[in-house]
């Protein structure tokens, strides 16, 4: 009836709509990219209507939009799917840009464990934490793993800095109960009831932003016991997990010290009921292939971290050989082992990476990852790897608006002559783009950065 079309034109009206006509960029499942000049409607916190620019006219009747309220790209703009970190610690943000002249063990006994010990200081660590969400949403980051620290209420505080910033984030106090400095270690006991005790603290927020993710820092800080405990609570909840794997060989020989009953690292995690489709390695640059298939068969997958690989003198990981195993990825800055909290460097640096695993080999031998492979790590991939890829990593009808809008013109390397192809842009703006080419940052529909104004 009349009288019900005007009751639910009104409904529509109440709720918030944005509606974008321009250049849509994003990646297929099979990581290649997926360019097109078309519509774009968000309503309240989802995608409700992806259709090219022909159905405009359709759209606008059915929503009651007028054309004044389209948001109209420019040549030189772009929309994109908000950036995934998969591996990022916030408490390590003061150290970024420094500390990288050593290799992973030293460096984490010299000045990490120094710099998070630091952070059971409340004060200080919603400082530290502020800082890094607001700058990791200003280069895109709408969703991020973190790392906090062994402390709760640090942890609590990061939590509720990324709900009032607006950042979509897993957050994971971490758990370290043997070789560890006396003043950042815990007890076995403690960091179990601590570790229930954040995630129920993050589940009482009740937002749709945060969730707890359970983090065993890495086999050397963990003892079997607290593996295990760790394992039972994350899989009583249906928790994420993160941790580390394979980034270093003196970090490899040590597990195999520690572990003798294990014929492998990766069999370590395997045992204490710790690998399942939410568990996210980072780095696994050293790993043999029965621990690519363990890792494939428990549904778990890597976050891959290169800059903190070059930086701290790590290694390689191969992203064509794990892809060819069938695991899973996704792409993580680990700032600050990687000096750099933007994705746009992480995305730089995986092809750098895959670029070097060429050196001396016949050209034929090994096919580099290339740009586009990169940003479907950092969108797609990196929404599979954290189970959400229904909900986040693409611009797809019904999925979360998570979503950038990119401007070439942000910087003079990057504004165009005009010879350049879509491709041209998105190839241009992996490479040389930076948090000023990140025009607006949506999050679940709501603006959270807008250079635009």
């Amino acid at each position: 009836s009349l009288l019900q079309e005007r009751k639910s034109k009104l409904i529509l009206r109440m709720s918030k709509l944005a509606i974008f006509q321009g250049l849509l960029v994003d990646s297929n499942p099979d990581w290649s990219l997926r360019l097109e000049k078309g519509i774009l409607l968000v309503e309240n916190d989802r995608i409700v209507k992806r259709a090219p620019v022909s159905a405009l006219s359709s759209i606008l009747a059915k929503y009651c939009l007028k054309e004044e309220e389209i948001i109209t790209l420019t040549d030189s703009q772009f929309l994109l799917p908000g950036l995934i970190d998969s591996h990022i610690h916030a408490s390590q943000f003061p150290n970024a840009g420094l500390a990288l002249d050593l290799t992973l063990l030293d460096w984490l006994e010299k000045y990490t464990f120094p710099t998070e010990a630091g952070l059971e200081d409340i004060v200080k660590a919603e400082q530290v934490y502020t800082r890094c969400v607001r700058t990791t949403l200003g280069c895109g980051t709408t969703t991020a793993c973190y790392f906090a620290t062994i402390h709760r209420q640090s942890t609590e505080i990061l939590a509720q800095v990324c709900v009032n910033e607006g950042q979509r984030a897993l957050i994971g106090k971490v758990c370290m109960d043997r070789n560890s400095p006396e003043n950042y270690c815990e007890t076995t006991d403690c960091s179990l009831s601590e570790s229930k005790q954040i995630v129920q603290s993050i589940l009482n927020m009740d937002s749709d932003l945060v969730k707890p993710v359970i983090t065993p820092r890495f086999v050397p800080t963990c003892s079997r016991e607290l593996m295990t405990g760790l394992g039972s609570l994350a899989a009583k909840h249906n928790l994420h997990i993160q941790t580390h794997l394979g980034e270093n060989l003196r970090e490899c020989d040590w597990v195999r010290q520690l572990e003798p009953d294990c014929k492998t690292y990766t069999s370590v995690y395997q045992k204490s009921n710790l690998l399942g489709p939410r568990t996210i390695l980072a780095h696994c640059c050293h790993l043999d292939d029965t621990e690519l298939e363990i890792i494939k068969e428990a549904g778990a997958g890597v976050a891959h971290c290169p800059n903190s690989n070059f930086s701290l003198k790590s290694g390689i990981c191969d992203v064509r050989r794990l892809k060819h195993a069938g695991v899973k990825i996704g792409l993580g800055t680990d700032c600050s082992g990687g000096y750099s909290p933007s994705m746009l460097n992480a995305m730089r640096h995986a092809v750098m990476a895959s670029n070097t695993l060429t050196f001396g080999k016949p050209e034929s031998s090994h096919q580099p990852i290339q740009f586009s492979d990169a940003l479907f790590l950092a969108t797609r991939g990196g929404a599979a790897l954290l189970d959400m890829e229904q909900e986040i990593g693409a611009l797809e009808e019904g999925m979360l608006a998570d979503v950038l809008l990119v401007d070439m013109k942000g910087h003079g390397a990057t504004s165009l002559f005009g010879h350049e192809t879509e491709t041209d842009l998105v190839h241009k703006f992996v490479f040389l783009a930076d948090d000023r080419n990140i025009a607006q940052v949506w999050v679940a529909g709501k603006k959270v950065k807008d250079l635009c104004e």
